[in-house]
């Protein structure tokens, strides 16, 4: 029995987000429901369209409730001055909303798809209502102009025609938000999402003036408040006006819509102002591009974890990508670095440019930087941080942390898990591992950090398989006129390419020959994937912390449970979905099942 009772209580814990929104909703729409339903002023109405009235209402309820939420998550510069105001205070609250942010969006707008489709189809059958129930003695409360007349003519009105154009962008966003087209297609999803903007002017002016809905005025008398159909005696006199209902949709989108345009124009004034010059760019494993940037005029004050919007005007004037700072600028340096995996079409389309164009002639602006949940990681005691390829972003600033401050008191420990798919992709962060872990050592904490890279696949890249020529994008090694290595992409057409050229392509760490003293004739291209990368050769302490395969989850959390028995972990993930569902149930079942308590906490960008 007291097993049953600590599952319930855990059971509860864990939605209990979910369970006071569902509360909320059913709420709204049973008490508007019930009021409509016995309240005088609307009883010829109730006659005339019987249950319609009542959903119709509710649901509308529920889409203001809705409407006003779902921006909350959108603003970025509020939440960045509640993150000032509170992360002092009450630390652990904001971070849970900064986690639960995106899931709280989503939450909102699957209630607001579908209760905007009920909505409408009760509206629908009001207005069939309206047609076939026509009032002959009382025209006041008739939408209709007469009996039986066609609903497609009165759907062509103004609540009509804004309710129509509404549900069309609530349909078009609810199915370009689907994770399958969002992939494929991210630009749909993007510019559809736009429509927001026509949806809420529309939200507002769909109830204004339409006089469909009516309710009848009540007088009073005697101190009782009198109406047709409720008191019929002889001394009362009866009241036959009747006046359009009166919409409170503004009061509900009044605060959130001020707090949303008002952070939308502070972004787009500091914008305008946000211009940066890409400074230098590497092309890492795993078609992965390192922008160095410089930091934008003003304060640019960026913490671990936190991110920047990214946009590239010659490549769309509207969209921005959210991208962790993995590089921090300081007082001394003011640029910071950006990991961008090439897996879209702006992305691919920011690869090609840079390789067309130059990073010189390219016009960048950054937005931000903004909080997020991955910066608990450097108040925490305890920290496991679990990554899977270039989720690794949020978690290179704390290597630099530890490297820069290594007898800092927070983070007490972090014990970074990361997942790649091919080992070349480790000589990502190899070079500031290493020199984190030598520097821990010479300031005898070599506790604060303990590294586990995991390697899912064993073979060369699909790309190195079918040749050098294969590539799209193929890396390149030029000799520039003061005698370094200048390392940039090339694009691979079989036409274009000499004999000559058509060698393997340089990599970055080969030393220079003989054949290199012609400094500005020589360019040779060797594939970077041919020679396997060896972690163990080129980094030793790295070498020994390799594993093929993925993690043994089970064997993980037990060894944290039994290391910290009655402490309080934090488990920050950045990685697939799947990766992300699997952790959080073992955080819950470790949570539940011990005396460690394991909080969860997963990346995702509002």
């Amino acid at each position: 029995m007291k097993t049953v009772v600590i599952n319930l209580l855990y059971f509860i814990k864990g939605r209990a987000f979910q369970m006071l929104w569902i509360s909320l909703v059913v709420y709204s729409f049973y008490d508007t429901f019930i009021y409509y339903q016995d309240a005088p002023q609307f009883y010829h109405l109730r006659k005339m369209l019987g249950t319609g009235l009542y959903i119709s209402r509710g649901t509308a309820s529920v889409l203001n409730i809705s409407c006003a939420l779902v921006l909350l998550p959108l603003c970025k510069r509020l939440n960045k001055l509640l993150y000032r105001m509170l992360s002092k205070i009450w630390p652990g609250l904001f971070f849970f909303w900064l986690e639960r942010a995106k899931s709280f969006h989503m939450t909102v707008a699957i209630t607001l798809v579908l209760f905007a489709v009920i909505h409408s189809i009760s509206h629908f059958a009001n207005i069939c209502n309206f047609s076939r129930y026509y009032n002959d003695e009382i025209k006041d409360i008739n939408f209709a102009n007469y009996k039986n007349e066609n609903p497609i003519s009165l759907l062509v009105s103004q609540p009509g025609l804004t309710g129509v154009a509404m549900l069309i962008i609530t349909s078009l966003m609810a199915m370009t938000s689907l994770r399958t087209v969002r992939r494929k297609c991210y630009n749909a999803f993007w510019y559809t999402h736009h429509l927001y903007l026509p949806f809420m002017k529309l939200l507002i002016v769909h109830p204004l003036r339409c006089g469909a809905l009516k309710e009848q005025v009540l007088k009073v008398e005697d101190g009782m408040m009198v109406g047709s159909g409720y008191m019929n005696h002889d001394n009362v006199t009866i009241s036959t006006e009747f006046v359009p209902i009166q919409s409170k949709t503004w009061l509900w989108m009044s605060v959130p819509l001020s707090c949303f345009f008002i952070d939308l124009i502070w972004r787009t004034l500091s914008r305008n102002r946000a211009r940066v010059q890409i400074l230098e760019v590497h092309h890492m494993a795993g078609r992965t591009i390192g922008l160095h940037l410089s930091c934008p005029s003003g304060e640019f004050k960026c913490r671990i974890g936190q991110y920047v919007l990214l946009q590239c005007l010659d490549i769309s004037l509207i969209e921005w990508h959210p991208f962790t700072v993995v590089k921090l600028p300081t007082s001394s340096q003011r640029n910071f670095i950006l990991w961008i995996r090439v897996t879209g079409d702006w992305t691919g389309a920011l690869e090609r440019l840079l390789l067309e164009k130059g990073p010189k002639n390219l016009t960048m602006l950054v937005d931000g930087p903004y909080t997020s949940a991955m910066q608990g990681v450097s108040r925490s005691g305890v920290a496991v941080c679990v990554a899977a390829g270039v989720g690794v972003t949020p978690f290179v600033a704390v290597l630099q942390d530890l490297l820069l401050y290594p007898r800092n008191r927070l983070p007490g420990r972090v014990h970074l898990i990361w997942i790649v798919r091919y080992e070349q992709e480790i000589s990502w962060l190899a070079d500031l591992a290493t020199r984190t872990i030598q520097e821990l050592r010479n300031s005898n904490r070599p506790d604060r950090l303990q590294i586990e890279l995991y390697v899912t696949n064993s073979n060369k890249p699909a790309s190195c398989k079918n040749g050098p020529l294969s590539d799209i994008i193929s890396h390149v090694v030029a000799i520039n006129e003061n005698g370094y290595l200048s390392h940039s992409i090339i694009r691979n057409d079989k036409n274009s390419l000499s004999t000559d050229e058509k060698m393997l392509l340089l990599t970055p760490h080969l030393k220079r020959s003989a054949s290199h003293k012609n400094k500005e004739e020589s360019i040779t291209r060797v594939n970077d994937c041919m020679d396997s990368f060896k972690v163990a050769d080129k980094f030793p302490l790295l070498g020994c912390r390799v594993k093929k395969g993925r993690p043994q989850w089970n064997r993980l959390f037990s060894y944290w449970a039994h290391m910290y028995p009655g402490e309080h972990l934090s488990l920050y993930c950045c990685g697939p979905k799947k990766l992300v569902k699997e952790l959080r149930n073992k955080s819950n079942y470790i949570t539940k099942t011990t005396s460690t308590s394991i909080t969860f906490v997963s990346e995702g960008f509002p």
